[in-house]
């Protein structure tokens, strides 16, 4: 039987949490069984970055599309909205889309894996019997981002897309035979909004750092996340006005690191004291080996956070918000509050001594929970109990 897997955003470079899991399910999958990718390029996509997956991936045949540019591009905003509305997607899974790529499913047999809540879209009209992926319940999320949403225009625009996402949504899941999510609690978002069960929790998985040795600095503190994610963003200047001003008045730095920071969001977050403002950071080793501790203040999201994570496995304590720790088990790696002014309490009872308590949890939590290897296996025997492997014979990837 042949595995089709349909990734909608190019997994290299490895600059936020979409493509470190999508990254590890193709890992995770090339070493079970031989399968072949449908990839959509980002704009910054090379030839040379698509030779490089090919080498992560021995015995994948890589397939590469470009995204389909909007038919009424011509009309700004308004035509690409109005376009994305004919075609029951948001606008966002709209840019990924690649109509080569939906015609190139069509001569396709067997089972296909659809990675990415973007992904749901070629489940339509395709013949493959389609699991999918999903890092998290659209309709939740996009409800959120209407509570959250200032003033007119972005309340209309909000809630637009809730609506469409919510459609969108609702279609896929009909025509996907079986669906995995990433924490329970995403599970039960599933069965709340679509009364569909999930039919296997996935959480992510993070690599451990090679060579890595943590020398944390006293005092320094670290935020990992992508600007570009409007949560992100707005967590983090909640936690800057008010719980930020009581860390720094005791001698706390705070270093900011991920990728999409331009220079009107660096400007706004200028204005606090005792930042730094680091950006993307091609390797992360340096960056959190010198952080004590790690804060993440997210107060909307859903799933597991690849950036809690990615903070436990190179052994920093996390302070945390409930959900920017979801789908975590306990454990003494993480503390959790739920104000920004919790979080600065937390972080400045917390004793050094426990601190390093905090650290030696986190690298064996993640060791335990989410590591690359245990992913495959949750990854391969739940898609093989399933039958969505197939009867073909397991081979080891070279």
């Amino acid at each position: 039987m042949d595995l089709t897997v349909v990734v909608t955003f190019f997994p290299l470079p490895q600059d936020r949490g979409d493509p470190i899991r999508v990254l590890m399910m193709l890992r995770a999958l090339a070493r079970a069984r031989r399968y072949t990718l449908f990839v959509v390029r980002r704009p910054e996509t090379t030839d040379a970055d698509v030779t490089r997956l090919r080498v992560l991936l021995p015995g994948v045949a890589v397939r590469d599309f470009t995204a389909t540019p909007y038919r009424l591009d011509r009309l700004g905003p308004l035509g690409r909205y109005q376009e994305s509305l004919l075609d029951g997607v948001p606008p966002w899974v709209r840019t990924r889309y690649s109509h080569q790529l939906h015609e190139a499913l069509r001569t396709r047999a067997g089972v296909g894996l659809a990675i990415g809540e973007a992904a749901g879209v070629y489940v339509r009209d395709t013949p493959l019997r389609w699991h999918w992926d999903k890092a998290n319940v659209l309709a939740t999320s996009s409800r959120q981002d209407v509570d959250e949403a200032v003033g007119v225009a972005q309340q209309l625009r909000a809630r637009y897309l809730a609506r469409i996402s919510a459609r969108f949504e609702r279609e896929a899941l009909t025509g996907c035979a079986t669906v995995s999510v990433t924490s329970a609690e995403e599970a039960t978002r599933l069965a709340r909004e679509y009364g569909r069960q999930a039919d296997f929790t996935l959480p992510s998985c993070v690599p451990l750092p090679d060579g890595y040795v943590a020398r944390p600095v006293a005092g320094r503190l670290v935020w990992l996340s992508s600007f570009s994610y409007r949560p992100n963003l707005l967590g983090l200047h909640r936690f800057l006005a008010d719980g930020w001003p009581r860390l720094r008045a005791a001698g706390y730095t705070l270093e900011l690191v991920g990728s999409g920071l331009t220079e009107p969001v660096r400007a706004a977050l200028g204005e606090h004291d005792g930042l730094e403002l680091t950006g993307w950071a091609a390797d992360l080793r340096p960056v959190l080996g010198r952080a004590r501790a790690a804060v993440v203040p997210l107060w909307s999201g859903a799933g597991v956070k690849l950036k809690t994570l990615t903070l436990l496995a190179h052994s920093v304590p996390v302070f945390s918000t409930p959900i920017g720790r979801e789908g975590v088990p306990a454990t003494d790696a993480v503390r959790t509050a739920d104000t920004p002014v919790g979080l600065a309490e937390a972080i400045l009872t917390t004793t050094p001594a426990e601190l390093d308590r905090m650290a030696d949890a986190a690298l064996s939590l993640v060791r335990g929970h989410f590591s690359e290897a245990r992913f495959a296996d949750q990854l391969v025997d739940s898609l093989d109990r399933l039958g969505q492997l197939g009867t073909v014979d397991s081979y080891e990837g070279t």
